[in-house]
C-alpha cells in the first residue's frame, strides 16, 4: 500500500514497509534497559522458571491483547497520543493525552541520562576494558556530572536527528540494523556463558522452578513486569500504531513483538544470572546491576573483554531505540496539534531538543531524584495510559470497527469475540490491579 508522504519525513505520515520492519521497530522501542536490569533479578528472586512461566502466561493473557488494543486504537484514528485520546474521550481525553505526553517527556530526560551512561560504559569497555585496576577510574567517570550531561546531549540530539529523517529513512533504518545485531550478540553471550566451567549447572539451578516462592506478591510482580516490559501505556506503541497499513493483521504483529521482548529478557537472564551466581556477586535490580555488578563481573571473567564490549555496545544501541521512541511520542503527538503544524517538524524538534536539554540538568545534578521520577512517570503514568487505551477500544469505538481493526473482519469467529470481551473486561481489571499495587507500593515505600 502506498500513500502520500510515505517516507514520513515531513509530517510523520506514511506506513511501515513490511511486517518485518513493523516488528523490528516495535521490538526496538519495547526492548529497553528494564529487560536487562529488572527481569534477570526478578527471575532470580521470584522462583526461577516458575516466575518465567507466570510471565509467559501474562504475556499471552495480558500483554498481547493490550498490544492489539493500543495498535488498533491508533490505526482507527490515524493519530498519536493527544489526538487519539481526544477523539476517544473528548475534552477529558485531551487533558489526559497532554498528561501522557508530558509524562513521556519527563521520563525521556532521566532515561536519556541513563542511556548516556550505558554508552559511556560501552566506550570504556571497548577502549580500556574492565579490570581490577581501572574499575575505580570507570566509576569516577560515571559519576562526573559534566561527562554525563555531554554524553546524554549527544544521545538525545542523535535521536532527534533520526526522527527528523522520518519513518523509513530514519526510525525503520536504524531499527532494522540495531535489533538483529542485539539478538545476535545475545546468542553469542549465552554461548560464551554456558561454555564457562560450572555455568550449565548454575543455569539449571537458576531455571529450576520453585513454586513454593510463588505467592500474590510474585504474581503481581510478574504481571507488572509483563506490562512494563513491552512498553505499553506510555504511548510508545500507540504512536507506531498510526503507521500500520490497513491490510496489516494486528494479532500476529502483537504476538511477534511480545515474543521478541520475551526473547531479549530471557537471553539477558541466561547470560547475566549464571555468571553472577558463579562468581558469587550480588544480583541487584536496577542501575546497580548495570553499572556496578556487571563491570565487576567482567573484571573477574576470563576472556570477557570481547564479551563485555559486544554486550554494552549492543545494549547501548537497543536502548537508543527506546530514546528514539520517547522523543517520537512527544514529536508526533505535538506535530498533530495546530501549532505543531504551523511550526513544522524541524522547528518543533529544535524546540523539543532545547527543552529536553534543560530538563536533563536536574537528574544530572541530583541522581537521587531519578527513583521517585521513575516511580511516577516510568511506572504510574503508563498504567493509566494503558488502562484508558483499552477502555477506548472496548467501550468508545463501535464494535464492528473494533473487530475490523483487531481481527481484520466485521464478523469474527467465536474465539475472536472471546478475545474482544477479554479486552473489554479482563484487561482493564488487570491494569487496575497493577495501578492499585503501584499506588500501595509508593505509599508504603
Amino acid at each position: 500500500m502506498t500513500a502520500p508522504g510515505a517516507d514520513g519525513a515531513s509530517q510523520g505520515t506514511g506506513y511501515f514497509a513490511s511486517t518485518l520492519t513493523t516488528v523490528l521497530t516495535l521490538a526496538g522501542v519495547a526492548i529497553g534497559l528494564g529487560n536487562v536490569w529488572r527481569f534477570p533479578y526478578m527471575m532470580g528472586a521470584y522462583g526461577g522458571s516458575a516466575f518465567l512461566l507466570l510471565f509467559l502466561l501474562f504475556m499471552a493473557l495480558i500483554a498481547v491483547p493490550a498490544l492489539m488494543a493500543e495498535l488498533s486504537l491508533a490505526r482507527t484514528h490515524r493519530g498519536a497520543t493527544i489526538r487519539v485520546m481526544t477523539l476517544s474521550f473528548g475534552r477529558f481525553g485531551r487533558v489526559l493525552g497532554y498528561g501522557l505526553v508530558a509524562g513521556v517527556a519527563i521520563a525521556a530526560s532521566y532515561y536519556t541520562l541513563i542511556v548516556g551512561n550505558v554508552f559511556y560504559s560501552a566506550g570504556f569497555a571497548v577502549l580500556q576494558g574492565f579490570t581490577d585496576i581501572n574499575l575505580e577510574r570507570y566509576s569516577s567517570g560515571l559519576v562526573a556530572p559534566l561527562t554525563q550531561y555531554v554524553i546524554a546531549l549527544i544521545v538525545m540530539w542523535s535521536a532527534i536527528f533520526v526522527i527528523s529523517r522520518g519513518l523509513k529513512s530514519g526510525i525503520e533504518r536504524v531499527s532494522n540494523v540495531f535489533v538483529p545485531f542485539f539478538f545476535l550478540v545475545c546468542i553469542y553471550l549465552v554461548w560464551f556463558t554456558l561454555s564457562q566451567p560450572g555455568a550449565i549447572a548454575a543455569s539449571a539451578e537458576f531455571l529450576k522452578p520453585d513454586f513454593s516462592q510463588i505467592g500474590m506478591t510474585e504474581v503481581f510482580a510478574a504481571l507488572g513486569q509483563c506490562f512494563f516490559s513491552v512498553g505499553l501505556g506510555a504511548a510508545y506503541v500507540m504512536v507506531y500504531g498510526k503507521y500500520l497499513q490497513d491490510e496489516t493483521r494486528i494479532g500476529p504483529i502483537a504476538r511477534m513483538t511480545a515474543l521478541s521482548d520475551l526473547g531479549a529478557s530471557f537471553f539477558a537472564s541466561l547470560f547475566i544470572v549464571p555468571s553472577v551466581l558463579l562468581l558469587s556477586l550480588p544480583l541487584d535490580s536496577g542501575p546497580h546491576l548495570l553499572f556496578d555488578t556487571l563491570p565487576r563481573l567482567f573484571s573477574l571473567m576470563d576472556g570477557a573483554r570481547l564479551s563485555s564490549s559486544l554486550f554494552l555496545v549492543a545494549l547501548s544501541l537497543i536502548a537508543f531505540l527506546s530514546v528514539i521512541g520517547s522523543f517520537n511520542v512527544v514529536t508526533v503527538s505535538l506535530e498533530e496539534e495546530p501549532y505543531g503544524q504551523r511550526l513544522g517538524r524541524n522547528r518543533l524538534l529544535l524546540i523539543i531538543g532545547i527543552a529536553e536539554s534543560i530538563m536533563l540538568i536536574p537528574p544530572t545534578l541530583r541522581p537521587d531524584i531519578i527513583g521517585p521520577l521513575d516511580l511516577l512517570f516510568g511506572s504510574g503514568t503508563p498504567v493509566v495510559g494503558g488502562l484508558f487505551a483499552v477502555l477506548a477500544v472496548g467501550w468508545r469505538i463501535r464494535r464492528t470497527d473494533a473487530w475490523r481493526q483487531l481481527f481484520s473482519t466485521a464478523e469474527p469467529d467465536a474465539p475472536s469475540r472471546a478475545v474482544y470481551q477479554w479486552i473489554r473486561w479482563a484487561i482493564p481489571a488487570a491494569l487496575g490491579a497493577i495501578l492499585l499495587g503501584t499506588v500501595i507500593s509508593a505509599l508504603t515505600a
